[in-house]
């Protein structure tokens, strides 16, 4: 049994404990162990959009490459090199043995396209050796041929001697000149039955002298000579310069002569020629 005053005590002990006066208070500066406040004002967490899918733009279409402007393509029969504004070409005649292909391709290159050559050994009607290897030549350079006698009546054989070339030959010429046979029309027909173009060569000191100035051949084509002293290097083919004299009914309006030889022995790159200018609408 416990006292009265020990019992008073005991109670107040048990109060005390009921109520929990032996916890301490909290500060009143102190917050509350509870979780933090939202912050006052703070605008809320933007909310992030998902990533759009990027449309694909559209493959660019590559704008067709211009078509490359066709190619000027000349054709080949019209152009002329070295033709002189008056239509005419430069023309080389020779007797002298040539071996070398590189000459004629000089020549070429020097402007010259007709190349006239003797045919048979000189002072014979002999078909001459070296002929149709020279006239081969040539031909592989570029050049046109046509072939000549110093006697006009070595004709048929001056034309045999160029073999295989004869459908290549421009013309055959018949000397007139000094020393040499007259032209007769046996001759002139006798070069067309072959297959090829008669030319008479002579000049206005050597024709009417020769043949009594006669007209009775004007309608072959004249292969003219008038030289002078001509300057190789500014030399422009013209085959109608010197002025054309008439004769034996050459150089009229209708019968102009086709050729004139205009230089003798002029060396080119070591060769002794003779220097012509040529109408180019003659040569085929």
């Amino acid at each position: 049994m416990i006292p009265k005053k020990l019992a008073l005590v005991f109670a107040a002990v048990l109060l005390l404990g009921l109520t929990g006066a032996t916890s301490p208070r909290p500060s009143t500066s102190t917050a509350p162990d509870a979780a933090p406040a939202p912050i006052a004002n703070a605008a809320p967490a933007a909310e992030v959009a998902p990533l759009a899918t990027p449309t694909p733009a559209p493959p660019a279409v590559p704008e067709p490459a211009a078509a490359p402007a066709p190619a000027v393509v000349v054709p080949q029969a019209a152009v002329s090199p070295q033709t002189a504004p008056g239509g005419s070409v430069k023309v080389l005649d020779t007797t002298a043995a040539i071996t070398d292909p590189n000459w004629f391709r000089q020549a070429y290159a020097e402007g010259f396209r007709l190349y006239v050559m003797h045919s048979t050994a000189w002072g014979t009607c002999t078909p001459w050796k070296q002929t149709q290897a020279q006239l081969k030549m040539a031909l592989d350079a570029g050049l046109k041929i046509a072939v000549y006698t110093r006697d006009a009546s070595c004709w048929e054989n001056g034309i045999k001697a160029a073999g295989p070339y004869i459908s290549q030959l421009q013309f055959f010429a018949l000397d007139i000149e000094p020393g040499g046979s007259l032209v007769t029309r046996t001759m002139v027909d006798g070069v067309r039955s072959l297959g090829v173009r008669p030319v008479i060569y002579s000049g206005s000191g050597m024709w009417p002298g020769l043949m009594g100035n006669s007209a009775a051949f004007s309608d072959v084509p004249l292969w003219d000579t008038d030289t002078s002293n001509l300057n190789y290097p500014s030399w422009t083919a013209n085959h109608l310069a010197p002025a054309p004299v008439q004769y034996g009914g050459w150089n009229t309006a209708g019968t102009m002569r086709v050729g004139i030889q205009q230089k003798f022995e002029h060396t080119l790159n070591g060769i002794n020629v003779d220097l012509n200018s040529f109408d180019a609408s003659f040569l085929k």
